[in-house]
């Protein structure tokens, strides 16, 4: 009985080492993209990331018009779908506060990271980050260059509550999107918008009316 009772503590012992250990991996991934970022914005001059732009995007634009006033804006879309109504339900202290107009990066949740690159493989998932990384730092300074506050967003809380004055504006429940990946848009009274996209300039203009 002894030795049952010490061989179940070493496989349990065992177990949560591992599971320890897959956690720190995909921390160190999210960390990854965290840090990428933060390099392409100490980037001194475009010309620095510019090689690593698609050759061919301009061109794919030119001979692909677009049709209606509805794929005009696709890069963006209402947050409506991740809203909440219960507000009371919603603790104070994992809550994060937006209360003027402003743009926020945010990255996907560390279970979809991980999903993502088990299914993509380690090459294809940088691909993925690169490109990811070199279109948000255009937009973001796209967006400086219109004096839009720029910040990075942590999910280390839960909800964003978006307010105007003291009036609640919108209550985003950011496990309701988990793969999110881009700018939140927030102009300051209306329910905030998620960009991911190319080029950002028209939908500054849709959203910020500038």
């Amino acid at each position: 009985m002894k030795y049952l009772v010490v061989f179940y503590l070493f496989i349990l012992f065992t177990s949560c080492d591992n599971k320890q250990k897959q956690t720190k991996h995909y921390e160190e991934q999210k960390e990854v993209i965290i840090k990428k970022t933060e390099e392409k914005k100490r980037s001194k001059t475009l010309v620095e990331v510019s090689e690593r732009a698609p050759k061919d995007n301009t061109s794919k634009e030119s001979n692909q018009p677009l049709k209606t006033e509805e794929t005009e804006h696709s890069n963006i879309k209402q947050l409506s779908y991740a809203e909440i109504s219960l507000s009371d339900s919603v603790i104070v202290s994992n809550s994060i506060i937006i209360n003027e107009k402003c743009a926020l990066d945010i990255f996907p949740s560390t279970k979809w990271i991980k999903a993502e690159q088990e299914r993509m493989g380690e090459d294809g998932w940088m691909t993925v980050v690169d490109d990811n990384i070199y279109y948000i730092d255009l937009a973001r300074q796209a967006l400086l260059k219109n004096k839009i506050s720029y910040e990075n967003l942590s999910r280390k809380k839960r909800y964003l509550k978006f307010m105007k004055e003291d009036k609640v504006v919108s209550i985003i429940d950011l496990e309701k999107m988990d793969d999110a990946w881009g700018i939140i848009l927030y102009n300051g009274h209306d329910t905030p918008f998620l960009w991911s996209g190319t080029e950002i300039e028209k939908d500054i203009k849709v959203v910020y009316n500038h």
